[in-house]
């Protein structure tokens, strides 16, 4: 079985104009897991969603699929990976 991450994000920060919707998030996912995103109204939940689809550009931080960067900003690209 391989252990490497399907997908991984890591430093995920994103301000929209006065409002810090992400400060550092981290998610890391492996095959055959099932997660849930649960938060608070406001707490970020559309925007790291928005960043993992490839819809949303992070101001800092990276996430990677297969091991692969994310092309930011291109989601039918995120999308097929």
């Amino acid at each position: 079985m391989n252990d490497a991450p399907a997908l991984s994000a890591a430093g995920l920060h994103k301000r929209f104009g006065g409002v810090h919707a992400l400060r550092g998030a981290e998610l890391t996912v492996r095959g055959r897991e099932i997660h849930a995103l649960v938060g608070a109204n406001g707490s970020g939940k559309s925007t790291l969603l928005g960043i993992l689809s490839g819809q949303v550009v992070p101001d800092a931080g990276t996430v990677e699929v297969a091991g692969e960067a994310l092309a930011f900003g291109r989601p039918r690209v995120s999308a097929a990976r």
